[in-house]
């Protein structure tokens, strides 16, 4: 393998590391974290996801008992979604794959620029779905 790439690669990856989007996803990633109610609130839904599977691999599971622990489930779900942290969380994981996607396209387009041209590419990455 190219030494020469390698550098080239460890050299993208630190500057990904000190990129905005990643510092953010980061701190976001760590406030909630830190959080006790969030955390809590994961835990419960994790013990209870628990439960409800082995509800479900008994040999005559009790039906309306996995009623009503997924409705639970989808309570704590609901919850924690709408958590602020939890939010930020998506929302920075969010912008960070919307970078890395841009990132793909661009060297997509540098390993086959008439690869995309072929495709109809617009040069919007943005609005992309991705390059083929």
């Amino acid at each position: 393998m190219s030494d020469n790439v390698m550098q080239k690669a460890r050299a993208l990856a630190e500057a990904l590391r000190f990129s905005p989007e990643f510092i953010l996803m980061r701190a976001a990633e760590d406030a909630a974290n830190q959080d006790t109610y969030l955390t809590g609130l994961y835990t419960q839904y994790e013990q209870l996801r628990a439960e409800v599977e082995q509800l479900t691999l008994q040999d005559d599971p009790d039906y309306e008992e996995m009623k009503a622990r997924t409705r639970e489930l989808e309570e704590l779900q609901a919850q924690y979604n709408e958590h602020p942290l939890a939010k930020a969380v998506k929302q920075s994981r969010n912008d960070f794959a919307a970078m890395m996607r841009e990132v793909n396209n661009t060297l997509q387009k540098a390993l086959n620029p008439e690869g995309t041209k072929a495709r109809g590419c617009n040069g919007a990455c943005s609005t992309c779905a991705g390059c083929e």
